[in-house]
């Protein structure tokens, strides 16, 4: 996973921000990489709780149950055989 915690982006506002919140901002000066290996952590750990929670939600069958209470659709697709 590339990413970064010196240049391009990192200098504006939120980005700095975010960084600076995560305590990653810039170069690691006793461990070279050593934020960007951290920042990568975080991304990754973030990932994994996502997809977790995803497929718990598939698994209990709330996915499709809460798609169905929010859609915008006034269309209800429960009711429509499949052909």
């Amino acid at each position: 996973m590339q990413v970064g915690t010196v240049g391009g982006g990192t200098q504006l506002a939120s980005q700095s921000a975010c960084l600076n919140l995560l305590g990653v901002k810039g170069a690691n000066r006793e461990a070279p990489g050593g934020n960007a290996r951290l920042l990568a952590r975080v991304v990754a750990g973030s990932v994994l709780a996502g997809e977790l929670s995803l497929m718990s939600a598939i698994s209990a069958g709330q996915l499709v149950n809460s798609h169905m209470k929010y859609n915008r659709s006034s269309k209800d697709v429960t009711k429509v055989s499949s052909s």
